[in-house]
Parts: C-alpha cells; sequence; structure tokens
C-alpha cells in the first residue's frame, strides 16, 4: 500500500514550555517529554518567578531569548503554556516570532480563585499585590498577538466543576468560561485537574495535534473528553 505523504508543515525545531504561577519549569516536563516523542528537537522550560515581576517585565526579557532561539533556527517558535503562563504568551506574542500557541488552563478573563484568595489572605493591603494581573477583567488588557492559537481547559461532564465555590464548570482553579479567549482557533474542554493537566495523555495528544495542524480533532458528543 502506497504511503501518502504528509500534507502538514514540519514541526519547528523548538517548542517552549511556560509554567504557572507559583510553580516552576519542571512542573512542565511531562508535556514536554511527550512534545518531544511527538516530533520537536528540543523544548525549553524555563522558570520565572511571577510573584515577584510585572508582567511586562518577563515579557521583554523572554521576547529577547525567543528572537535568539528563531534566529538560531531559522525558525519561529511553538508555545505550550500552563495557567498563568498564558497571561505571558499574550504579552510575549506581539514581539516575538512564535507561530502558535496551545495554552493550558488559562485565566483569559480573570480568575475568580484569585480575588477569593485575595479575601483569604489580603497581603495586597501591605502594598504587595502578586495577584492583580489576574483579577477577574485583568487580562483584557494583555494583547493576544498574531499567533494562532488553541485551548484546552478542564472541566466535568456535569458542568458542576471540582470547585464547588466556582461559579459554573471548573479545573478546580480556572472556570471554563474563564479560559476563553475570542481570537482562538481552537478551544476544548477536557475533564482534567487544573495541578495536572500537562501530564493528561488526552491534553498531550491535543496539544501536538493543534502544533501539527492550526486545529484540534474532532470531539466526541459529550463535549467533555
Amino acid at each position: 500500500m502506497e504511503m501518502v505523504p504528509s500534507t502538514d508543515p514540519p514541526l519547528p525545531p523548538v517548542v517552549v514550555c511556560l509554567h504557572g504561577f507559583l510553580r516552576t519549569g519542571a512542573s512542565m516536563l511531562p508535556m514536554a517529554y511527550a512534545l518531544r516523542r511527538g516530533g520537536y528537537k528540543q523544548f525549553i522550560a524555563p522558570t520565572y518567578l511571577y510573584q515577584l515581576r510585572r508582567i511586562g517585565q518577563i515579557a521583554d526579557e523572554l521576547a529577547r531569548r525567543l528572537a535568539v532561539i528563531a534566529d538560531r533556527e531559522g525558525s519561529p517558535v511553538d508555545l505550550v503554556t500552563h495557567s498563568y503562563g498564558g497571561l505571558l504568551a499574550r504579552a510575549v506574542m506581539p514581539h516575538a516570532p512564535v507561530r502558535r500557541v496551545v495554552m493550558l488552563a488559562p485565566p483569559n478573563q480573570g480568575a475568580q480563585v484569585a480575588e477569593l484568595a485575595r479575601q483569604v489572605i489580603p497581603v495586597h493591603r501591605l502594598g504587595w499585590d502578586p495577584l492583580a494581573e489576574v483579577l477577574p477583567g485583568a487580562p483584557a488588557a494583555l494583547p493576544a498577538g498574531p499567533a494562532e492559537i488553541g485551548i484546552i481547559t478542564g472541566g466535568r461532564p456535569d458542568t458542576d466543576g471540582y470547585n464547588p465555590l466556582l461559579d459554573g464548570d471548573n479545573d478546580f482553579t480556572i472556570r471554563v468560561d474563564e479560559a476563553r479567549l475570542p481570537n482562538a482557533r481552537a478551544f476544548r474542554v477536557v475533564e482534567a485537574h487544573h495541578t495536572v493537566i500537562m501530564a493528561n495523555p488526552t491534553v498531550q495528544r491535543l496539544t501536538l495535534a493543534f502544533l501539527r495542524t492550526g486545529a484540534f480533532p474532532e470531539e466526541g458528543s459529550s463535549g467533555v473528553e
């Protein structure tokens, strides 16, 4: 049987994985290793102290790093982000050679859980407000950039969500509606918990599919995988 060659362009050599709030690059290793097996030659998973720096400062640093990588490889890079890392991707995309982005559980509309956390631990009253940029509505100031964006977030088939303190379906930390972004090319809800969504095999499969084709495969009739 004759093999039909793929019409999809080859993957860029490098994928950069951006971790979430109060995490490190090591948290993205399950996804990074899956991407290596899927065809990327190299992954980079840096660590950023989001709680100590403004997102714009980190984005400037990351944009310079991505430009160096793209110049060295002769190709734009792809990004895979978790949670707060999706906001960093939005800040950096207009200023860096990024081809495609998959955001896992991003607080694109802000996060109700951040508002709840501020009520319990009001450190912002002391002049330190690490959650300011992820409060409901705050990310609206961030651009989205020209890259193709796919979003995967966690939820439950019954739409009640994992966390009863949050309104509507959620992955325990981010509500499904908070993850949405108007200009995203694709959006998928997967039965997964926020903290470990990057280690979910279905999420890994969908991520690689979007990075290859710019789309997710057709979903099942339930709407939640």
